[in-house]
């Protein structure tokens, strides 16, 4: 009977997770390379699944959330004061530009009657 042969090449757990660390970071550069900026790094790292320990993809989508909301408000509000003042001013120029009209209109009237009397 030959003697029993056992397998020496069995890879130990602590080098599987060594291989998978290394993986990981690599996959994660890779990701930060193609990024667009930080949201969209996690957005990609969370759905690859290479995400490091301790982030939250939701804890990170909210802070996002929060932080567009009150640009888009003050970009709404500062459209309607812009479009405000421009309503204004134009409506102060075509004032002006019809005060103007009419005192010419007056000035040339009051001249052809001082020329004919």
């Amino acid at each position: 009977m030959p003697p029993k042969v056992t397998d020496t090449r069995t890879t130990s757990a602590e080098a599987l997770h060594a291989v998978e660390a290394e993986t990981g970071a690599a996959a994660r550069r890779i990701v930060a390379t193609y990024a667009e900026d930080f949201f969209d790094g996690v957005t990609l790292m969370c759905m690859l699944g290479v995400e490091p320990e301790g982030l939250s993809y939701r804890k990170v989508a909210a802070e996002f959330e929060e932080a567009a909301a009150p640009k888009k408000a003050a970009k709404k509000a500062a459209k309607k004061t812009t479009k405000k003042a421009a309503k204004k001013t134009t409506k102060k120029a075509a004032k002006k530009a019809t005060k103007k009209a009419t005192k010419k209109v007056a000035k040339k009237a009051a001249k052809k009657t001082t020329k004919k009397a």
